[in-house]
């Protein structure tokens, strides 16, 4: 984001991610026109990537479907079923996705921890110990999201600088693909579904905690 003042002589860049925000100082873009035409350069002729776009997900317009990458499988994007708000934090989106006349949940979001902690990857490491209780997802794969450079997708990548009041703040891209798909509670079409489902649930959340 850009930010003029003083009668538009004076421009601040505003950069925002998961993790937070960077703001450069000001500067009168007459005396600095060489920063002015590089900044706005990167905006007009820059890639998806430069200007903060996520190329493994090629949503554009609002049109749908669309392709979106996980490890080498590429799944077709039906609809956004849930998505979070807000500048920082997870960014928890996820998708209605179709691959070989199947329907999965990907679920895309960003974990607190760098690239290689263990932490990272709890979501997964739960999943893996529910599997096979009723009521639980399958988890059918999942991955670090890689940019083209090669590099896992961290917000510690998109700072030049580290300063203290930024520790333990970084988060990395991380996305699950799941089955099967359920509906939401407010979308059943009778009572009687909608009680199953809380019975399930009350079920399943027995059998995580060994209890009858």
């Amino acid at each position: 984001m850009l930010s003029f003042c003083r009668k538009y002589c004076e421009l601040r860049v505003h950069t925002y991610d998961r993790s937070g925000s960077a703001i450069s100082p000001y500067f009168h873009i007459n005396k600095h026109k060489d920063a002015f035409v590089r900044i706005f350069s990167a905006i007009i002729f820059g890639d998806d990537e430069c200007i903060g776009f996520d190329a493994t997900v090629k949503i554009r317009e609002h049109k749908l479907p669309a392709p979106i990458q996980v490890n080498d499988n590429t799944y077709e994007i039906l609809d956004v079923v849930f998505s979070t708000h807000g500048l920082v934090g997870r960014g928890t989106v996820c998708y209605l996705t179709k691959k070989d006349n199947k329907e999965y949940i990907v679920k895309d979001h960003w974990v607190l921890g760098n690239v290689n902690d263990d932490d990272v990857l709890n979501e997964i490491v739960m999943m893996e110990k529910m599997k096979g209780v009723p009521g639980v997802p399958e988890l059918v794969e999942y991955c670090r999201v890689v940019l083209s450079s090669g590099e896992v997708d961290n917000t510690r990548n998109y700072r030049y600088k580290e300063f203290p009041s930024l520790a333990g703040t970084w988060r990395t891209h991380v996305r699950l693909v799941m089955k099967p798909r359920g509906r939401r509670l407010q979308q059943f079409r009778t009572k009687k579904e909608l009680v199953r489902a809380l019975r399930d649930i009350a079920i399943s959340k027995c059998l995580l905690v060994d209890e009858p």
